[in-house]
């Protein structure tokens, strides 16, 4: 069996950008059989790209987005994350870099609970990358305090391989498990 997973990681606004939504076209050709997505950080954005101005779209957009996969796929699992916390003690952050940061953190955390309600409505699985990252500024790219350096994005990577198979998305793993090694 060749599995298919998809991560996906982008604003969820189709106002926003950048946004997952030119992604639709794709997955009707790779017809995942399992959809991640992580979607928040750029929704905290605000002037120039406005994107916080049309956070109130924000479930809307999420929910269609799932019932499009669900259409191209109704047997795909999906698996909607929250955004990455901002993490304000990471090495190198300007002055104005903290101030942008710290304004945009509490809205991380709004998303969270958005997202989680979400997965609760559409019945989709939800995994928590906001607190495993809480304070974690050894995992974030310096000067920067939003994406990961290449630690974190291992780290990432081991919470959602770890997360598909303790929750069963990934049945039988041995074919990947070697494959890693």
């Amino acid at each position: 069996m060749k599995l298919k997973i998809l991560v996906l990681g982008a604003t969820m606004l189709r106002f926003g950008k950048p946004n997952l939504w030119p992604i639709i076209d794709s997955l009707q050709i790779f017809r995942p059989d399992i959809v991640i997505i992580k979607a928040g950080t750029n929704e905290t954005v605000g002037s120039p790209r406005l994107n916080w101005e049309h956070i109130n779209e924000f479930e809307k957009d999420y929910s269609d987005y799932i019932s499009l996969i669900r259409k191209i796929n109704p047997d795909c699992r999906i698996v909607i994350c929250s955004p990455l916390d901002m993490v304000i003690q990471t090495d190198g952050l300007s002055s104005e870099r903290i101030a942008d940061l710290s304004g945009r953190r509490p809205r991380i955390w709004e998303l969270r609970k958005r997202i989680k309600r979400i997965a609760r409505s559409e019945q989709v699985s939800f995994l928590d990358l906001t607190k495993p990252f809480d304070g974690k500024a050894n995992l974030m790219t310096e000067s920067d305090g939003v994406h990961p350096n290449r630690d974190g994005y291992q780290y990432l990577a081991s919470l959602v391989f770890d997360y598909l198979l303790k929750n069963k998305i990934l049945a039988n793993t041995s074919h990947i498990i070697k494959s890693l090694s």
